[in-house]
């Protein structure tokens, strides 16, 4: 079994790229013997290359080809083996060159070529038995009858039609109503021609819902005309508006001329139409725009349902609306399956096949094409060895004339371009039901060569970015809440597709390992006994090694001696190392010395305390992942030798410093966290060369910046690609020294204005800062792009930046600054501005002040233009003690405010006219000690309330409007407000917690013509009446709420 398809022409055209790049070929030419060698492979690369269409397509039904086909791939990887070996020699050699000279800018880098030479005879062994081997498949492609295809034929699959049978259907109802609004629009404004795409994995029930909704009896009265038209693979304009004429017609079309053809169709389209478009995969916008000429002067109100396993392809169909169609619950998949294995009688099962069924059902995941294909080989069958056999049984293993789970699903895989194959395919090692980050597999992509950089000016993250959108626009991945994860029938197709060539071990089964094998993952939670990998020991080339976890927990494992004494040795060929989540304290000096092939390195959540030294002979190195490495204080200081090295995770470290030479790392993209050193490691301005770096960037003990020209030196103004900065002064035991020295203030503050960031910065964190003042920088209105700032513990300030001229600034929080007294009329705007007609905080959506010990004063100033505050929507105000007035008054948008330990905020509605008229959830903890009474009535949308210990608190208010309106209070939680007396009288449907409320006696008395009121959710504890026990009712009266 194997599916290999076009992966191998992805193979061989890196192989033959890098065969025919100048280095290589230079140095055969040099070389009579190797020049023979190099024709000899290149013939026998392109005589195979022109019936690899013919082999992959053949090998699926002809066990002799596929067996060529998996022989075929393991040479390519012994050659690719072979020219990574000469290359990483090469790599060798310039860093020692590098290394030896004091200049590193006057270094004469040698070519590849000039360095091939000393390892000629060996390179000329290996690759001449590459070429026997591939000459020898060369010569067999006539007797397997393979020919010559220049290019892929479409999948012959039978045409799908209109009817359904609406008694097999089930779960589709919501979809089929949301989708029903669209297409007839219940307040009867019609559009124009609309696009309505239905998008989903393979098997989900496009079909089966655009057949219910084409069948409904309200589209059919609708829709004068109404066609449906099985569009698959090959989108023919012409034959697809030939079908559209004859159904609008009922006649036969005898037109030949596509112009005539649609000229003709659109003078019949009279009144609303319905169009399906089922089963569509074109992304080409030409041919879609060319289809649609005849339907854009249509009538109004008509419309288009597409299907597609392409997001992409929805796109460029100019949807308007696209349903992202989901999976059958688990109690319709049941239905459905139990329809299909018992259809005309119901069924009465045994324990063992009932427990059978649902395991067989859950294995489905709501996939309808798989309860039917299942319950469809189990129709009427008694044998519990055969229901076993199906739940065990692969989607390859099922009997093709039953299944066609495979052949629909495989279609998803067979138009995929050459490069995502080997992609997807490589996500085999993934177990069923593992979630896995989009980043993290990107940089495994990234390590074993799949993102090939040929005519793309992006670079490998961004290009490893498209491929996994791509993957995922075409259904093959689902996106969770922060990961992504396959349908277990897709991580099938990716098993089926990688062969023999990928192993995992998984639900206390292995897969079949052979000598083959070179992608391993296993589950590192189950599998740590010496016994599951004895079955590794012939395995010599395997390409990656890693240990996965279904939880994602960070629980530590134990490496089990075996692999790490006697396995991972002689894994020479890895690219791919991870072992992370064990418990390793030390691993001896040289464990790393013959990886030289490795490009990805996960060492996160160990307890390694230093890095062997032989770390720095792994000059391929693209990924090395430290992150949560909580004992590790040191790197190597030959790091630097890893020029190779793209991503590099510190957080969760304990680091002191960077080593020296760290500039030398000119090809990271990402370096999570940088330690500043003072003199016995790398400086800030080693920062300066590393232009390349993307995304996040923490830059740690800043107060050893002593020189101000190393803060410029850092150069951050020039890294464009950086999105986030933290700047972080003092951690640790350094965090609590005196830095009230007016010299270190001001050399701080000197330090930090040389530390602007690129313009396109959109998040900053500044911590534990203690400057003199802030940078000019900080508050730049050309930092247009900033939606995020974060202060923490910056001392010796009584004042804050002016933040209101930040145009895109959405989130702002501030907390734990010692000193700061005022927020005035500075905060909104600078002195040289404030006579000018600006809006300040004009984007501010979250403000929080939290932990401010000597703020007394915030000012609510008046602009001349709009609104303060216009788009504020969350205000948190807590631990601010001596924070005495008011609060703004009027902020439009807040929905959520909340105050905590703020006891003498003079926070009270009935003194102050506050315009909350959008507020939703409010929280008052501890705080607002001259609130009596609160009333509810000014907040018209409030339907959230809680009050926790304030001592003031008498009464509670309420509006009739509020108390039984459409926006009505829903949730009210009292705790601890020992002078509340008396609560309001409440609607039906709100929820109450009171509890320690000892003077609260009764509510208010309800009005005669609320006489049938009642709390049907009702929590009082620690009352007067309650005396101190805690109560739960369910009030069916007022006179039961005490």
């Amino acid at each position: 079994m194997t599916g290999g398809e076009l992966i191998l022409s992805a193979f061989l055209q890196a192989l033959f790229q890098t065969l025919m790049s100048g280095p290589f070929k230079s140095f055969f030419k040099r070389r009579e013997l190797n020049e023979c060698v190099l024709e000899r492979l290149n013939t026998a690369l392109l005589t195979i290359s022109a019936v690899l269409i013919d082999a992959e397509e053949k090998q699926i039904t002809n066990p002799a080809v596929e067996k060529w086909v998996n022989e075929l791939r393991d040479v390519v990887y012994h050659a690719e083996d072979a020219l990574d070996d000469i290359a990483t020699e090469a790599l060798r050699l310039n860093i020692g060159a590098e290394s030896s000279s004091n200049t590193l800018r006057q270094l004469r880098i040698r070519t590849l070529g000039d360095l091939l030479d000393g390892s000629s005879d060996h390179l000329e062994t290996r690759l001449a038995k590459v070429t026997i081997r591939l000459e020898r498949l060369a010569s067999q492609r006539n007797v397997l009858g393979l020919k010559e295809i220049t290019a892929m034929t479409p999948k012959q699959r039978l045409p799908t039609t209109s009817l359904v049978d609406e008694s097999e259907v089930f779960g589709r109802g919501d979809d089929k109503d949301e989708i029903m609004r669209l297409l007839i629009p219940e307040n009867g404004e019609d559009s124009g021609t609309a696009v309505v795409a239905i998008v989903g994995i393979g098997g989900v029930g496009k079909t089966t819902l655009s057949q219910l909704l084409y069948n409904d009896q309200r589209v059919q009265s609708h829709f004068g005309t109404r066609v449906w038209a099985h569009v698959s693979e090959e989108f023919d304009v012409f034959k697809i508006t030939k079908k559209v004429y004859e159904s609008v017609t009922s006649r036969p079309c005898e037109f030949t001329d596509l112009d005539v053809l649609q000229v003709k169709l659109k003078e019949r389209l009279i009144g609303p139409f319905l169009l399906v478009l089922d089963d569509l995969w074109n992304e080409n916008f030409a041919d879609w725009d060319l289809l649609r000429q005849p339907f854009t002067s249509a009538a109004r109100g008509s419309r288009i349902i597409v299907t597609t396993r392409s997001q992409r392809v929805a796109t460029i169909m100019c949807s308007v609306h696209v349903h992202n169609l989901k999976p059958l619950s688990d109690g319709d998949c049941w239905s459905l399956f139990m329809r299909t294995v018992f259809p005309n009688q119901d069924p009465c099962l045994d324990q063992e096949i009932g427990d059978l069924a649902e395991r067989i059902v859950y294995k489905c995941h709501g996939l309808p094409l798989a309860a039917k294909t299942l319950g469809g080989v189990l129709r009427f069958e008694g044998n519990v060895v055969e229901w076993e056999r199906v739940l065990s049984s692969r989607i390859w293993d099922l009997p093709a004339d039953k299944s066609n789970l495979l052949p629909v699903l495989r279609v998803s895989y067979y138009y995929l371009p050459a490069h995502l194959k080997r992609c997807f395919a490589y996500c085999s090692i993934f177990p069923k039901g593992h979630a896995f980050e989009k980043e993290k597999v990107v940089l495994l992509w990234m390590a074993e060569g799949f993102l090939q950089q040929t005519r793309s000016s992006k670079n490998l993250e961004e290009l490893g970015d498209e491929y996994f959108s791509e993957l995922e626009s075409r259904s093959l991945f689902q996106k969770t809440k922060t990961r992504y994860m396959m349908h277990d029938f897709i991580n099938e197709l990716s098993q089926f597709a990688s062969g023999e060539f990928s192993s995992k071990f998984e639900n206390g089964c292995k897969f079949q390992i052979s000598e083959k094998t070179r992608y391993l993952s296993y589950l590192r939670d189950n599998y740590g006994e010496p016994m599951r990998f004895e079955a590794l020991r012939e395995v010599k080339y395997l390409r990656t090694f890693l240990p996965l976890s279904l939880t994602n927990s960070s629980r530590s494992c134990c490496l089990d001696t075996m692999v790490s004494e006697k396995l991972l040795p002689t894994l020479t060929r890895l690219r791919v190392l991870s072992l992370s989540h064990y418990k390793i304290s030390r691993l001896p000096p040289d464990f790393f010395r013959n990886l030289s092939h490795a490009r990805f390195l996960d060492l996160s959540r160990t307890e390694l305390e230093k890095l062997p030294k032989s770390l720095c002979y792994m000059y391929n190195l693209q990924t090395l992942l430290l992150a949560y490495c909580s004992s590790l204080k040191d790197l190597p200081t030959d790091i630097c030798n890893l020029i190779n090295l793209r991503y590099l995770d510190l957080i969760g470290t304990k680091l002191k410093r960077m080593p020296k030479r760290f500039g030398r790392l000119k090809s990271l993209q990402t370096l999570t966290t940088f330690f500043v050193s003072a003199s016995d490691g790398a400086r800030i301005c080693e920062l300066g060369e590393l232009d390349e770096l993307h995304g996040k960037l923490r830059i740690v003990e800043l107060q050893r910046v002593v020189d101000v020209a190393d803060a410029a030196g850092a150069n951050l103004d020039s890294k464009k690609h950086l999105k986030e900065i933290d700047f972080i002064w003092r951690t640790g035991s350094s965090s609590s020294e005196s830095n009230t020295n007016p010299h270190r203030t001001q050399n701080e503050a000197e330090v930090f204005e040389k530390l602007r960031p690129h313009r396109r910065i959109e998040k900053l964190a500044i911590e534990r800062y203690n400057g003199k003042k802030f940078p000019d920088w900080l508050c730049d209105s050309s930092f247009s792009r900033v939606v995020c700032i974060r202060l923490r513990e910056c001392r010796n300030r009584s004042s804050l930046p002016s933040f209101g001229q930040l145009p895109g600034l959405k989130e702002l929080y501030i907390s734990g600054m010692v000193g700061l007294r005022s927020i005035g009329s500075e905060f909104y705007l600078s002195p040289s501005l404030r006579d000018r007609d600006q809006q300040p905080f004009k984007s501010l959506e979250t403000l929080r002040f939290d932990n401010l010990p000597d703020l007394e004063d915030w000012s609510d100033i008046r602009v001349t233009k709009g609104d303060l505050f216009p788009s504020l929507k969350k205000l948190s105000i807590l631990r601010c003690p001596e924070l005495t007035g008011n609060l703004p008054t009027f902020l439009p948008s807040l929905i959520s405010l909340h105050i905590h330990k703020c006891g003498v905020l003079d926070f009270q509605p009935d003194h102050h006219e506050y315009s909350y008229r959008n507020l939703q959830r409010l929280s008052i903890k501890s705080s607002c000690d001259s609130l009596v009474t609160f009333p509810l009535g000014h907040f018209a949308n409030l339907h959230t309330l809680e009050f926790d210990n304030c001592i003031s608190l008498q009464s509670l208010q309420l509006s009739k409007e509020h108390s039984y309106g459409p926006n009505a209070l829903r949730n009210l939680r009292i705790n601890d407000c020992q002078n509340l007396q008396r609560l309001p009288e409440l609607n039906l449907q709100v929820t109450v917690s009171v509890t320690n409320c000892r003077n609260l006696r009764q509510p208010m008395e309800p009005q005669p013509q609320y006489h049938q009121f009642h709390l049907p959710r009702l929590n009082v504890s620690g009352s007067q009446r309650s005396h101190g026990s805690h109560r739960s009712y369910d009030s069916r009266s007022p006179s039961r709420y005490d």
